[in-house]
This record gives structure tokens, C-alpha cells and sequence, in this order.
């Protein structure tokens, strides 16, 4: 049974300049840009050479929608994979519900069946964060996300937590893949200097 996976960060790096580690994921659809949809779900800043941080990549999704530049939000309700989500009107106004099947069994599909100005905007969370969104949702459109167990590591000189990744200053647009099909730990090390470049390895998993 699948179950959260617990995630250890160790700095075995000569990181004198400070980098911060950050940790996303993809929209695994053809149309997915990484560096201009991409999502930093957490970052990782100030662990010194020889220190570690843990979190936890959780199995459960959240989803939600937002509309007028994201002063308005909907309720937070669980993401299945396989089910279709949709932002409309009530008689108590505009509401997100679970209503069934997505287009494919694979993805989470969120429609928006309100017709307002610029749309909605569509976002899937972990642990509460931030994960992924689809900014501009049109009047009868959907945002179709498709999640596979995989994380990318990278680091920054700046970069803010539930931020776009092309808002950040990166170090690099190459990102170190972590897939995490049928883990349940695993430790993750960044490796190397400034001088000769820095590399994500993983130390251990099980």
C-alpha cells in the first residue's frame, strides 16, 4: 500500500556562496514548461556542510481554484487521480466540486464552467504547499494535471517557497530527477563547490 515517503536532505557541499535547495515537480503533459510553470513545493536554505533536513512528500493532493488575481478562493478539497474537479455557480455563488471522471485515468481535470474575467486559475497542493497551477483556465476550458512519483532538485542564489520558478535566481537549469516509485525513505545529498559545480545524489533509499 502506498503510503508518504519520508525525505532526508543531507549537505555534504563546499557551499560557501550559499546556495538554497529546492525541491519541485512536473505537469507530466506535453505542453509542461518547466522553467516558466514550474513550482519551487519547498525550498531548503541555510543547511550548513554536515547538517540535514527532513520533510515528507505526501501521497494525499489538494486542489483548489482561485479567480480575480487570487483575492477569491475556493475551498481546498482531496485531489484524486482519475476524477474531474469543476469551479461553478450555486445559489450560494461559486463553488469548487468533486464531479466525476477526468478525461483520462491518469490526470486531474479542472473545469471552469464560470464565466468571469481572466478566468481561473488552478492549483494542486502537498503538505499543504503549493505545487503546481495552471494560471489562465478560459470559460469552458480545464486544466489538466498529470502526476507522476518523481522530484526534481535544484538550487537557486534566490528563490521563495510556492514561487515560479522563472521569478528565481537559479544556479542551473538542469535539475537532478528523483523518482520515488515504491520508496518510502530516502536520503538525498548535494554534492561538490562552486569551482568545479554542484550534483545531487541519492545516499540511500528503501
Amino acid at each position: 500500500m502506498a503510503r508518504d515517503i519520508q525525505i532526508t536532505y543531507i549537505n555534504k557541499s563546499m557551499n560557501k556562496d550559499l546556495p538554497t535547495v529546492f525541491v519541485f515537480t512536473k505537469n507530466e503533459t506535453p505542453t509542461f514548461d518547466t522553467l516558466k510553470e514550474g513550482i519551487a513545493w519547498r525550498t531548503i536554505p541555510d543547511i550548513g556542510r554536515g547538517s540535514a533536513s527532513s520533510f515528507v512528500f505526501p501521497l494525499d493532493t489538494e486542489v483548489d481554484a482561485t479567480w480575480n488575481d487570487g483575492i477569491n478562493r475556493t475551498q481546498v478539497l482531496p485531489a484524486n487521480i482519475g476524477r474531474r474537479y469543476t469551479v461553478s455557480k450555486d445559489e450560494t455563488g461559486v463553488v469548487l466540486q468533486a464531479n466525476g471522471n477526468a478525461s483520462d485515468t491518469k490526470s486531474i481535470d479542472v473545469n471552469n464552467d464560470i464565466n468571469i474575467q481572466n478566468g481561473i486559475s488552478a492549483s494542486l497542493y502537498k503538505d499543504g504547499k503549493l505545487m503546481l497551477s495552471k494560471k489562465i483556465v478560459g470559460y469552458g476550458q480545464k486544466a489538466t494535471f498529470v502526476l507522476k512519483p518523481k522530484l526534481y532538485w535544484g538550487i537557486a542564489s534566490e528563490i521563495q517557497e510556492g514561487e515560479l520558478l522563472n521569478s528565481a535566481v537559479l544556479n542551473t537549469d538542469h535539475f537532478f530527477e528523483m523518482n520515488l516509485e515504491g520508496v518510502s525513505e530516502a536520503v538525498v545529498s548535494l554534492n561538490g563547490n562552486a569551482e568545479d559545480g554542484y550534483m545531487f545524489k541519492i545516499e540511500s533509499q528503501k
